[in-house]
């Protein structure tokens, strides 16, 4: 049976089957709507309502379905239907989609619970309120809440576990965001299954106060497993003016198995991705970040000062391009920092314009690094430490310590040092191309390395 415009009584009557003839005016209590039907009038939801059929329903511009005395709605079929708001005084987790409705292209609309994506503030409480409602709806449907506007939003969002939050639109900060310090716009929190995929991320930096007090991110993964991050824009999250706020693009924290892909992460008052600790399986792949003012990717394995129950294990950082900025009042300024990690690979990523290290190891075991291009790095003055490639202990001793390091096949370039190695255990280094450093030899060696294999005795020349 074909879609049906019900305009009369005795329609509905006929053609909704399990309702009551006052079903017009109000869905009663444990009904269930059977078969196609188009609805375009007001409708009073009283109690839980399953909406079900062979196709689903679809739903007119002139809808609203409006909560009455307990009343919640469970599509089994998703609905056909415009984007502005069609669902009226529901609360979050009312309105609900269940796996047979996940078909190929069919995504939720925020605008149905009121959300606008028109670039105005004035709406940011009910964009926060309204995508966070739809994201529970969708919750282990694996359906996909798609925004194609700017949402500007005063608060958190919270992708649901077995969903896809998804652009072209972007979510953006008010003027003036006061959310507690060091919190996300984003943040998938002991969830699995998820994705965010290319969806804007706008801290809207410049329009905030600049302070500790109200640092934020972008994009948080704490707690979760098997969540993916892909094709984003995160950019300009904030912090404090001269730098040390944490106003990352992308962390995970305690997570596991999460892919962060092709994004494009630049002018964040922090690191482009923090990896931080306790977090196991991260891939970093194909990302761009450029203009954070931190360090563009860290793996960083510890919690405050225990070096020892937090450490991050099986990161990979492959084909990312990573470029740096110089500020004078920066802190650290790496293009990859791994530190407190067991088991990293770092393969064919290009890191250049930083002002410290291209890639910094420290208190890390069974590292490879290979097949990278680092250029441009460390500046000009003669009496630091900076290169291409370093692994150090730095100021932390036996705890900073790394062993089993692999360098291979990498090309380093106008930069302040070429390899750098000061505190390791067993090293390899071979097959790597070094040119133009402002410091020789090309291969340093210091005091804290201890079995070390070169395979290209050349590095050792002056």
């Amino acid at each position: 049976m074909g879609f049906v415009y019900l305009k009369t009584m005795k329609s509905v009557a006929a053609l909704v089957s399990g309702v009551a003839l006052s079903a017009f005016a109000s869905l009663g209590a444990q009904g269930d709507l059977k078969g196609s039907v188009q609805v375009s009038e007001a409708r009073a939801v009283v109690g839980v309502q399953v909406i079900d059929g062979a196709t689903p329903v679809n739903a007119l511009e002139t809808v609203r379905f409006t909560k009455g005395d307990g009343g919640k709605l469970i599509f089994k079929k998703f609905p056909q239907a415009p984007r502005v708001q069609i669902f009226f005084g529901f609360a979050a987790g009312d309105v609900t989609f269940e796996k047979g409705c996940a078909d190929a292209g069919k995504t939720v609309s925020p605008e149905w619970w009121g959300a606008a994506g028109n670039d105005d503030p004035a709406y940011a409480r009910t964009n926060v309120w309204a995508i966070n409602a739809a994201l529970m709806s969708v919750s282990n449907a694996h359906l996909t809440v798609a925004l194609t506007g700017t949402y500007y939003i005063d608060n958190k969002l919270f992708p649901q576990s077995g969903s896809t939050l998804a652009g072209p639109g972007t979510v953006k900060a008010i003027p003036n965001l006061s959310i507690p310090p060091h919190n996300y716009l984003i943040e998938i929190r002991g969830q699995t299954d998820v994705t965010i995929d290319g969806l804007g991320v706008d801290g809207n930096r410049s329009k905030q106060a600049q302070d500790a007090p109200h640092t934020y991110g972008g994009i948080y993964v704490k707690g979760s497993s098997r969540c993916i991050v892909k094709r984003c824009n995160v950019h300009d999250c904030n912090g404090p003016l001269n730098g040390g706020g944490c106003g990352n693009g992308i962390r995970t924290q305690a997570a596991s198995d999460v892919l962060l892909s092709e994004n494009r992460i630049y002018s964040n008052n922090g690191c482009g991705i923090n990896i931080y600790f306790s977090s196991k399986r991260i891939q970093a792949v194909q990302n761009t970040l450029y203009d954070n003012t931190e360090i563009g990717i860290e793996s960083e394995g510890r919690n405050g000062k225990n070096y020892t129950d937090n450490r991050n294990s099986e990161i990979c950082l492959l084909n990312n391009a990573i470029s740096g900025r110089s500020e004078p009042t920066r802190r650290e300024d790496h293009s990859v920092l791994i530190d407190w990690t067991d088991n990293a690979t770092i393969l064919t990523n290009q890191c250049q314009k930083s002002r410290s290290n291209g890639i910094e190891i420290l208190g890390c075991h069974t590292v490879l690094i290979a097949g990278n291009t680092c250029e441009h790095i460390g500046g000009s003055d003669l009496k630091h430490p900076w290169a291409g490639i370093r692994v150090t202990a730095e100021r932390f001793g036996e705890d900073g310590r790394s062993s089993d390091v692999s360098i291979f096949d990498n090309a380093v370039t106008h930069s302040l040092h070429g390899i750098y190695l000061d505190t390791v255990d067993r090293v390899t280094v071979g097959r790597n191309a070094i040119s133009d450093t402002l410091n020789k030899p090309l291969l340093r060696l210091g005091s804290g390395v201890s079995e070390v294999s070169v395979s290209d005795e050349r590095l050792k020349a002056p």
